[in-house]
């Protein structure tokens, strides 16, 4: 085990997948559909921290804040909520992101957190 205290949260990696890219490169934002190609090679993933959970509690957790979890990674990479896709269901949720869950949140820096 690391030498760091751990913190008793875990993490949620949220990483867009093609259909959130397509809607991306969608947006009618003034630049040339040409000029745009976007995709998760050129974005950082999202974590959030959850409570520390039981695994078997995990998924449904997330199920019960996917649509928080939806809007901030819409609006993250477009504010204008016109745009956005209409009736977001879990299922939705699930094709658009690849989530990945750790239990084991370690903290390295010897800094107190900042919420911000």
């Amino acid at each position: 085990m690391p030498d760091y205290p751990s913190i008793n949260r875990t993490a949620l990696i949220v990483k867009p997948l093609k259909p959130y890219w397509d809607w991306a490169n969608s947006i009618e934002d003034g630049v040339p559909r040409e000029q745009k190609n976007f995709n998760s090679t050129e974005m950082d993933t999202t974590v959030y921290l959850i409570p520390d959970l039981d695994p078997t509690e995990v998924n449904d957790h997330i199920e019960a804040m996917f649509p928080e979890i939806f809007e901030g990674e819409l609006e993250a990479w477009w504010t204008n909520e016109k745009d956005w896709p209409k009736n977001r269901t879990f299922a939705m949720f699930k094709e658009w992101f690849d989530v990945s869950v750790s239990s084991l949140v370690y903290d390295t820096v010897e800094e107190d957190l900042v919420k911000e």
